[in-house]
């Protein structure tokens, strides 16, 4: 039962504060108001990946179409590319596949936008749920410390800012997460084995049509999943290797969604292994302006000629640089904008004497993520607020954190250094989530003269700019300035968290 109440509150408490800082505008505005309106900082399309997603998920509710009319193209500049006259973009069309619904719900309430930006909410709140459950039931942490891990994640990290907006990463987490505890439950051989082993595949297939890098995050979970699908008995007649069947049976849903996505790509761009990233460019055919000229066939041949592979955007020479990046740099570092998370690794060292298959497999989680985005040419993400690409490892080490806690001899210090570290990491992830994610990295800040890490947030939280709906729509025409309505979710993010680690521990030590 206790269990239960924790997710209820889980659930409540993660709808609330991703209500609060959901962003968006009321109205079902038209593609022709996005340039320089929509697309500006602290507004709700500012950057390209939410803004060509959200442009999609636009098509194919009006036009029933993957490919983007004209209009929709030019709102979703630049990051749109060209086929045989026709216009896409470049992401994954998972995420927009996702939002239709929740777009077409608020269309009906003039809220379009943020009917479908609510869709990553929803599953931040699931990423809540399974946080507490890993912690629970394949850690034995506490209840107050499983709730501990999942807020952590929750509103202590950078993942606040993309859990109210519409990027892949959430949605990407909720797979790993949900996924690695498929696994575990169908661990136990139980009558519902065929269904967890149905849901893993599921995960891994759509996974890859949300993000194509997700083939290689979620690998190590599919990893897990054919380990305990194998018995080993060695005896006198030599080594036997037993296979559950249920792992071959249900990896067919695997194989017809990843035959529906190479249909997708004959059909959309010509080729079952073309995807849409390594389309033509929009951008480049405007600057060299080509698609009205005789010769243009030609010339886009030559352009698709010189399109760089995806792949080389991959390099192990670039990972000293991309670690840097993502850890410890003023623009991107993870331990400048959540320090929290510096217990986890402490968490994540003393583990180690104490291995077993599923921390194997967290730590997998973590290696595999940290190694391939560093080593990514951009490692800074774009224009992003913190380390966007580390939201999966986020995770996972929020789990360590608790773990940390749980183990370490000197409990009541460790808990107080850590919710130091959580209000600081908190204050941080509330004013990115309140003001803007188009962040620059220094190297683009610095030409153009602006601010850049967690400095750009304050700036235009000085401005009292913020992209949330509720405070733009509401708690302002009460009179609630950005300031007040800050501290506002902050004391009561903090009050939370302190409850969680110093009171609930006490009700828990009273029962043993």
């Amino acid at each position: 039962m206790k269990n239960v109440f924790a997710i209820l509150f889980l659930i409540f408490f993660g709808a609330v504060l991703y209500g609060l800082t959901l962003r968006g505008v009321y109205g079902n505005f038209a593609s022709s108001e996005v340039k320089n309106n929509l697309d500006q900082t602290t507004k709700p399309l500012e950057l390209s990946p939410e803004r060509g997603r959200y442009l999609l998920t636009v098509s194919l509710a009006e036009n029933k179409s993957f490919a983007l009319s004209k209009e929709l193209a030019d709102a979703a500049y630049p990051d749109v590319g060209y086929y045989e006259g026709r216009f896409y973009v470049y992401f994954a069309p998972g995420i927009s596949l996702l939002a239709l619904p929740f777009y077409l719900i608020g269309k009906s309430y003039q809220v379009a936008q943020v009917g479908a930006f609510s869709v990553i909410s929803l599953f931040a709140i699931l990423n809540l749920v399974f946080l507490f459950l890993i912690g629970r039931k394949i850690l034995n942490l506490s209840v107050a410390l499983a709730l501990l891990a999942a807020l952590i994640f929750g509103f202590a990290a950078s993942s606040w800012s993309y859990a109210i907006t519409l990027y892949q990463h959430h949605v990407t987490t909720f797979f790993i997460l949900s996924s690695f505890y498929a696994v575990w439950r169908y661990k136990d051989a139980g009558r519902w084995s065929w269904f967890w082993g149905v849901y893993v595949w599921f995960c891994f297939g759509y996974g890859i049509a949300i993000d194509y890098p997700n083939a290689l995050l979620i690998f190590p979970v599919i990893i897990y999943f054919f380990i305990v699908s194998v018995k080993y008995r060695l005896n006198d007649e030599g080594l036997k290797i037993n296979a559950r069947p249920t792992f071959f049976l249900t990896s067919v849903i695997f194989i017809m969604l990843i035959a529906l996505h190479g249909y997708y790509n004959h059909q959309e761009f010509g080729s079952w292994k073309r995807l849409s990233g390594s389309l033509v460019g929009y951008k480049s055919i405007i600057e060299e302006n080509i698609i009205q000229d005789d010769g243009g066939k030609e010339k886009l041949k030559e352009l698709a000629t010189r399109k760089s592979n995806i792949v080389r955007f991959f390099a192990e020479e670039k990972l000293a640089r991309g670690f840097n990046v993502l850890m410890f740099s003023r623009d991107r570092g993870l331990f400048l904008y959540a320090p929290i998370f510096l217990l986890g690794i402490l968490g994540l060292f003393m583990s180690a004497g104490r291995v077993n298959l599923e921390l194997g497999i967290l730590y997998s989680l973590i290696g595999i993520n940290v190694f391939l985005y560093s080593s990514w040419g951009d490692p800074w993400g774009g224009w992003a607020f913190g380390p966007r690409y580390l939201i999966p490892t986020m995770a996972v080490l929020s789990l360590f954190i608790a773990d940390f806690l749980s183990h370490a001899s000197w409990k009541w210090t460790g808990r107080m250094t850590a919710f130091l570290f959580i209000i600081y990491s908190s204050a941080v992830s509330l004013m990115g989530a309140l003001t803007t994610n188009a962040v620059p990295p220094k190297i683009e800040a610095d030409p153009l003269g602006a601010r850049y890490g967690i400095a750009r947030a304050f700036e235009y939280f000085q401005k009292q700019e913020s992209s949330s709906f509720l405070f733009n729509h509401y708690f302002v025409h009460q009179g609630i300035s950005l300031e007040q309505y800050y501290y506002m979710i902050l004391a009561l993010v903090a009050m939370v968290f302190a409850v969680v680690l110093f009171i609930l521990p006490l009700f828990e030590e009273k029962k043993l």
